[in-house]
């Protein structure tokens, strides 16, 4: 929920009740008071990401000053402490919050993809992102050999936090499926995985302004804005044509009980699939994969697919900045974080994943007949960052924005990979520490 929701005199007069009874020490010790906490603190600092252009464009906006607004908070001491416990007891008490929130992140972003671009463009453009991953994961190992770091932890801890599709697809399902195999909880993970992801979408967001230099310097690399040789306007078209037929579906309270039921049910039976055949990997691991087959397989009907797609989006729109919130409070150790990246060695293998990202990406698409720096772009950068918000900064910086739909996919698809990866990787040889 932002303030273009709601009008000033109703944000000033619910942040000043709040505050008043946080720092009285009267904030409600149920969920009641954790919501108005979460809701006020996710407006503020949601409003603060998205209007200073600073943080907009080159920290990642809205979702990461909801995270780290509220840690800072914590770390200079300006909550009190039972305020703390009241989130904290919150978050451990309704665990299940984030398996639903999580669970409809995931239905949306995964059904919301084309299924044209699923199939027309997997044969072309999918290579480029697995050759991201492979490379980024690759030169990050590399880097943690050299540096000592360790080069199992340099993927497991760097690489795949930054190319796994941002915070709420990417590091908070990583969390869970990392806590699973350490001696960690899911707190004390995402404090951990959390720099990675903010420092790879600092680092994408210059690469996209050093790629579109490049680009004008040597014209022949890049089609300015077209990612194929060949011409793809019949394409773009279609995709244009898709999305008003999607638009057009109106939003009613029985399409958003629907949405409700579809991701419920995707989610037990992935839930089902982990705990009867394969409890190694996570839930949310088999989420995606039983998605990625309905999606292309044509497995909904395209009325149930955009109810879920609202439903989603409901959940987005009105609680995302809140959501992010209790992360921030419950989750994030500022302490860690700040040791995290004043360290040179986390800071050169972070640079060699976005390099490596970008070198695999554009040289796989350059053998496909992919314009070089688009592919390098939208197939590394858009790995490489923080998923929708960092594809708008990242293409912005690059001065492509008509690459879009191609980045959704890398942060989706190719982020859906990296936790598929992750879980298989964590049974196989843990998470370095």
């Amino acid at each position: 929920m932002t303030i273009k929701n709601l009008t000033w005199p109703v944000v000033l007069v619910g942040t000043v009740l709040v505050m008043l009874l946080v720092y009285t020490h009267n904030l409600p010790n149920d969920v009641m008071g954790a919501y108005g906490l979460m809701f006020i603190l996710g407006i503020v600092f949601g409003e603060l990401g998205t209007r200073v252009k600073f943080i907009k464009n080159w920290l990642g906006g809205g979702p990461i000053m909801c995270i780290f607004g509220p840690a800072l908070m914590i770390y200079f001491g300006l909550l009190p402490t039972e305020t703390i416990g009241i989130m904290k007891e919150f978050m451990k008490a309704s665990p299940s919050f984030f398996n639903f929130f999580i669970t409809f992140l995931i239905c949306g972003a995964m059904l919301s993809i084309s299924r044209r671009i699923l199939l027309q463009s997997t044969l072309k453009f999918l290579p480029t992102v697995v050759a991201a991953i492979l490379c980024g994961c690759a030169l990050a190992a590399l880097g943690g050999l050299v540096t000592g770091y360790g080069a199992v932890k340099a993927v497991m801890m760097l690489a795949v936090p930054i190319i796994g599709g941002g915070v709420g697809a990417g590091a908070l399902p990583l969390s869970q499926i990392y806590s699973q195999s350490a001696a960690m909880t899911t707190e004390q993970m995402l404090s951990v995985v959390m720099p990675a992801v903010v420092l790879g979408n600092i680092i994408a967001i210059l690469f996209a302004i050093v790629l579109n230099k490049v680009g004008k310097k040597i014209p022949s690399l890049t089609g300015y804005g077209q990612i194929m040789r060949i011409d793809d306007s019949e394409l773009r078209a279609s995709l244009d044509e898709e999305k008003k037929q999607r638009d057009a579906i109106p939003i009613t309270i029985d399409g958003l009980g629907v949405g409700f039921f579809i991701s419920v049910t995707f989610f037990l039976a992935a839930f089902a699939i982990n705990r009867f055949l394969a409890p190694g990997v996570h839930t949310f691991v088999w989420l995606i994969l039983l998605l990625t087959l309905a999606k292309a397989a044509k497995m909904l009907p395209e009325k149930l697919e955009v109810s879920t797609i609202h439903w989603s989006q409901t959940w987005v729109k009105n609680l995302l900045f809140a959501a992010l919130v209790p992360i921030g409070i419950a989750y994030m150790d500022m302490t860690q974080v700040i040791a995290a990246v004043s360290n040179p060695a986390y800071v050169t293998i972070a640079l060699l994943t976005v390099l490596g990202s970008v070198i695999g990406a554009g040289f796989v698409g350059m053998l496909l007949k992919l314009y070089p720096i688009e592919s390098a772009i939208a197939g590394g950068l858009c790995m490489a960052n923080m998923a929708q918000t960092g594809d708008l900064a990242t293409l912005a910086a690059a001065e492509r924005l008509e690459i879009l739909p191609y980045s959704a996919y890398a942060s989706r698809i190719g982020g859906s990979i990296v936790l598929v990866l992750a879980g298989l990787l964590v049974s196989a040889v843990g998470i370095g520490i």
